[in-house]
């Protein structure tokens, strides 16, 4: 694809900069997912920050406008020591286009951060408590009468003003990072230490206990230690804040596979390393800081994900995907592959896994095995939720050939069940809450989904797979994706129920064809280039020879 021109609008009031980039649709780029990145970097540190982006009908033709309302002091995590340029980078889909580089030169003092200092004051806090209906009701009719808005809002004026907070998650932070620093004043880094930590408990085949169970056979002269709680931060007691703080100032290594949000309350000490193993292979559904100002997106001043030292990624295509949700240089992004696929690629894993499972359920062995594994709809877990009415179970078996055996397996944080009729039985299984994913494709002959990430892994295992849109510009609109959704999936998209059924009994018969075959090899090459199943060697040793003194 040939280069293109494009031309910037810059205004900067105040240390916030509005940024515009316009651009000519060139011809083979019609009708493609177009994402634009602004990139700052002074020497080797570089951040990517997305824009918003908006392709209009213009004099010649169809135009490229990207638009973003940078605040200066949060785009680096530290403020910057040397100039910074402003360059772009322009995406039609998974190919990065050439660009006629103009870069744009900003004052590095523009980027300087004033360090918040809250000390606290307890006659203010008496008098904001004091003031504190009035704070309410002001900030009622400030956010449109939302009162769960105007509490937040009033507790951060309080804690502006007093340093002392309503918010028991506020205050299990600040003291877990105020031992902390205490802990890194009084104590050594222990070179050979790593840490797992986890506030959710960890898979046995996932990211974290993959990496801890290869050092645990492989490095014996390093320390391991874990703080592995389910509780959030705001649940923790005292002493279970004061022995996670202690083991995060000592380790050489903190090893996460999720968010973990008091770990980014910290100045981290440049003895430690924090290594973001994440838990979804390739890059599909927005995430991280890519949300900014959406719906459940952070705001600009977050410095979420934003300390990571090493990000694996399962192929190169993503690294700046990685790199934007985390607000991290791309050289931090590297692709060395995905531990929790290695399993995929053990055949005698394969093998014995498929005995216990027809041991299990024998009605799997000698039928036609349809997996059904949808994500979720809602914000999280609290409202986590598929409807019901989207896929009548009864109604699909009666569609399907004899032979076919229908695994439901909903989100984990899906609480609801399917309605099953007796006369299904013994040919509907609902393993929602039993079995792994990936153990289940083992055995099954067709994958259908929607926006789960599971497509990786089944791309690996070379399942064929059926998507079932229903809600793609609902579900769009409220999460949005990196790709355009029908050039993203490796298989058919259908968007209603009876097409569903139709299309499903077909799979089944069928043996892939050159074009869908085509279809996943790409998608395998530009999203798992690195994963062959030696993903979780390949990052131990990475971690071991760059972070670890033993």
């Amino acid at each position: 694809m040939r280069k293109i021109n494009y031309r910037i609008t810059v205004n900067i009031t105040q240390k916030t900069m509005k940024l515009g980039f316009r651009a000519k649709m060139p011809e083979e780029m019609e009708g493609k997912r177009i994402r634009v990145q602004a990139v700052f970097t002074q020497r080797q540190v570089e951040r990517r920050f997305p824009m918003e982006v908006v392709i209009e009908e213009g004099e010649v033709g169809e135009q490229i406008r990207a638009d973003a309302e940078i605040l200066l002091p949060y785009v680096f995590y530290s403020p910057p020591r040397h100039k910074v340029n402003v360059v772009f980078a322009l995406w039609c889909g998974a190919e990065e286009i050439s660009l006629d580089d103009q870069p744009f030169p900003v004052q590095k003092e523009l980027f300087a951060r004033a360090e918040i200092v809250r000390k606290r004051n307890l006659l203010k806090f008496a008098g904001c408590s004091l003031g504190l209906p009035f704070l309410l009701v002001r900030d009622y009719f400030k956010e449109g009468k939302n009162f769960i808005k105007a509490a937040k809002r009033a507790n951060e004026t309080v804690y502006r003003i007093s340093g002392y907070n309503y918010s028991a998650r506020q205050q299990n932070t600040d003291y877990f990072a105020a031992r902390y620093r205490k802990y890194m004043a009084k104590n050594k880094v222990k070179p050979n230490q790593i840490l797992f930590l986890s506030e959710r408990e960890p898979e046995e085949g996932g990211n974290l206990m993959l990496v801890k169970k290869w050092f645990e056979e492989n490095e014996p002269g390093v320390e391991i230690t874990t703080f592995i709680n389910t509780k959030t931060v705001d649940h923790l007691k005292k002493r279970e804040l004061r022995e996670c703080a202690l083991k995060c100032a000592t380790s050489a290594v903190i090893i996460l596979e999720d968010f973990y949000p008091q770990l980014h309350s910290i100045h981290k000490r440049n003895e430690t390393k924090i290594i973001q193993l994440w838990h979804a292979c390739g890059a599909f559904k927005t995430f991280g800081l890519t949300r900014m100002g959406k719906k459940g997106g952070a705001p600009q001043t977050s410095m979420n994900h934003r300390n990571y030292d090493l990000v694996p990624v399962s192929s190169d295509t993503v690294r700046d995907i990685y790199a934007e949700a985390f607000g991290i240089s791309p050289s931090k992004v590297q692709a060395l592959g995905v531990p929790r696929t290695d399993r995929l690629f053990d055949w005698e894993y394969e093998e014995e896994k498929r005995r216990e499972l027809y041991e299990k359920y024998p009605a799997f062995k000698d039928n036609r095995v349809i997996l059904f594994a949808p994500t979720f709809r809602g914000d999280g877990n609290k409202d986590a939720h598929y409807p019901p009415e989207a896929f009548d179970v009864n109604r699909f078996m009666e569609r399907q050939p004899e032979d076919t055996v229908l695994i439901l397996k909903n989100h984990p944080f899906v609480k609801q069940s399917f309605f099953v009729e007796e006369q299904w039985k013994d040919r509907v299984f609902d393993l929602s809450t039993k079995e792994h994913i990936n153990d289940l494709m083992l055995i099954s002959n067709l994958l259908i989904t929607d926006y789960s990430s599971s497509v990786f892994e089944a791309a690996i295992l070379e399942l064929p797979m059926l998507f079932y849109a229903f809600d793609e510009k609902e579900y769009m609109d409220s999460r949005d994706f990196y790709f355009d959704y029908d050039q993203f999936t490796p298989g058919p998209v259908v968007a209603d129920f009876e097409s569903l059924c139709e299309k499903a009994a077909s799979m089944l018969g069928n043996i892939v064809s050159e074009v869908e075959q085509s279809d996943l090899d790409n998608f395998r090459k530009v999203f798992l280039n690195m994963v062959d199943g030696c993903s979780t060697e390949r990052i131990c040793r990475k971690i071991k020879t760059n972070y670890i003194n033993i």
